[in-house]
């Protein structure tokens, strides 16, 4: 199987292997793939189809994230990762969102918002830096 180079920063993919209870899961991605304590894993939802409404017309899908978990526990072949902490970033509280002004009966959230289980076998995306990682047999080109 030949070996690709990650580079700065590349997204590369894995799977969670097993959920160990409501905060953590075991994902088979790890130090062989250049993961470190503190990574973060975005667990994707199934892309969903956006339909242009008038036309039927599909223009594209869009993947959403159900949930980020964080390394805690890195082994060389898997990790162990844990839903992270509330932010303790105080900028947070200083900011203020606009609502638009829209028709409550139009607002569909994304399928992976609503619903969000997840489930052994979902896939994850991690962003490795290329200074941790030498050839992954895992990496997409």
């Amino acid at each position: 199987m030949a070996k690709a180079k990650i580079h700065a920063r590349e997204k590369i993919k894995g799977r969670i292997i097993r959920i160990l209870d409501g905060k953590t899961v075991v994902i088979n991605l790890g130090r062989d793939h250049g993961i470190q304590r503190e990574s973060i894993f975005y667990i994707l939802g199934e892309p969903e189809k956006v339909i242009d409404p008038v036309t039927k017309e599909e223009l594209g899908a869009v993947a959403v994230n159900k949930a980020k978990v964080v390394a805690s526990q890195v082994f060389d072949k898997f990790t162990i990762a844990t839903a992270p902490y509330a932010s303790q970033d105080l900028s947070a509280l200083f900011r203020t969102e606009v609502d638009l002004p829209i028709d409550p009966n139009d607002v569909r959230p994304w399928k992976a918002i609503s619903e969000s289980t997840i489930k052994v076998g979902d896939e994850v995306e991690v962003t490795v830096p290329s200074e941790l990682v030498g050839e992954n047999p895992e990496t997409e080109a």
